[in-house]
């Protein structure tokens, strides 16, 4: 399919480009021109990689009774871009039925499916307006949906203009829901200039308490080893109850974490690590790098050692010295809050905002959300 619409007014490169729709066995065959993409793209390196989004799939598709629906966008034979989607059946407030189309790792609104951030398609260095142009246009020459989800990504602006370039006549319906922020600690000058950096509360708590914790015992910071995975999960899963009443992981999302995590960790890039004070694990940070970006996927620690100390902040100081040494120079926070403090805001030099952009059609749920929206605002 050459996409060469005359009526979208988008971008003129899209224009060019040439769809190709992966079947399943083509999508799972074609491993390497999907990390090759990614190598030449500016996409997140973990929530758009392979691995990610193929284990989602595998772990999450089925319950979600979807369809996959992966776009390739081709120049010639060169691979530009890939946008892969997924569509399902979905009942929106409760009794509105919607056919969805989502970019995978996210599963919107839906509390089971693990939730992914900064989605987005991938596409080669200068392409990605060109590709997302490209992705609007196959959307909207198609009729069968009535809802389109760009779920937590950082370029929601983008994907507003893109549908309004190629629908001018505004027959859809867009809104930007659920705002996030994601914090990122600078860490390209080094710990020691990241902590002088910090405001003197954080960098106390950080750093200079780690005095205070040894009072309690011998304190030791380890890597977890690729066969002590399923340990450290376990004992991830039993600190975090302590601190909020339910496991980090359960069931699906357990699986697909411990799979991932002894993926990475046959390559190096799983940085799941343990605290233990007098021999005793009272902490665990589980960790991805990819390159020089480390993200910080969850933390669990044990809130009784002492009320005079954070626990999950003094890990955090040792995660990010470990990190440096390993030539990262961004750590990533994700996005969410603490328990009772902003603690990633103050360990942070650097913020994402995102969001999720919802594109409504048909006859029914456009009037019904403006209707809805109106009464709000």
């Amino acid at each position: 399919m050459v996409l060469s619409d005359p009526a979208c007014c988008g971008h003129p490169r899209a224009a060019t480009l040439t769809l190709r729709r992966w079947s399943v066995s083509e999508w799972l065959a074609s491993e390497a021109a999907w990390r090759g993409l990614l190598s030449r793209s500016n996409a997140d390196t973990l929530f758009l990689s392979w691995d990610w989004l193929t284990l989602w799939w595998q772990c999450f598709g089925d319950a979600l009774s979807a369809t996959p629906d992966i776009l390739a966008f081709y120049r010639g034979e060169d691979l530009l871009g890939i946008a892969p989607l997924y569509r399902r059946r979905v009942v929106r407030s409760g009794f509105l039925p919607a056919s969805s189309v989502q970019l995978m790792g996210l599963s919107w609104r839906d509390t089971g499916p693990l939730i992914s951030e900064y989605l987005d398609v991938i596409a080669a260095t200068g392409e990605v307006d060109a590709v997302r142009d490209a992705c609007v246009r196959v959307l909207l020459q198609e009729p069968a949906w009535t809802e389109c989800v760009i779920g937590f990504t950082v370029a929601g602006k983008q994907w507003h203009e893109a549908f309004a370039r190629c629908d001018r006549a505004r027959r859809q319906y867009l809104r930007n829901l659920d705002p996030l922020v994601s914090y990122q600690a600078d860490l390209s000058r080094g710990f020691a200039a990241y902590l002088r950096a910090l405001r003197q509360s954080t960098r106390r708590s950080v750093w200079n308490l780690r005095g205070r914790l040894a009072v309690h015992g011998k304190v030791s910071f380890e890597l977890v080893a690729p066969e002590e995975i399923a340990s450290a999960f376990s004992d991830l899963n039993r600190l975090h109850q302590l601190r909020w009443k339910q496991p980090a992981f359960a069931g699906t999302s357990l699986t697909f974490h411990t799979s991932l995590a002894r993926l990475l960790g046959a390559r190096g890039e799983l940085a799941l690590s343990r605290l233990r004070v007098a021999g005793q694990v009272v902490s665990v940070l589980y960790d991805i790098r990819k390159g020089a970006h480390q993200y910080n996927i969850s933390m669990g620690f044990n809130p009784a050692i002492s009320s005079k100390i954070s626990l999950g902040l003094i890990h955090l100081g040792y995660a990010m010295e470990a990190a440096v040494e390993r030539q990262v120079v961004t750590y990533d926070f994700l996005a969410g809050g603490g328990q009772r403090s902003d603690y990633k805001r103050h360990l942070s030099q650097m913020r994402r905002d995102l969001s999720c952009v919802q594109v409504l059609r048909g006859l029914l749920l456009p009037p019904l959300y403006r209707w809805h929206d109106h009464l709000r605002s």
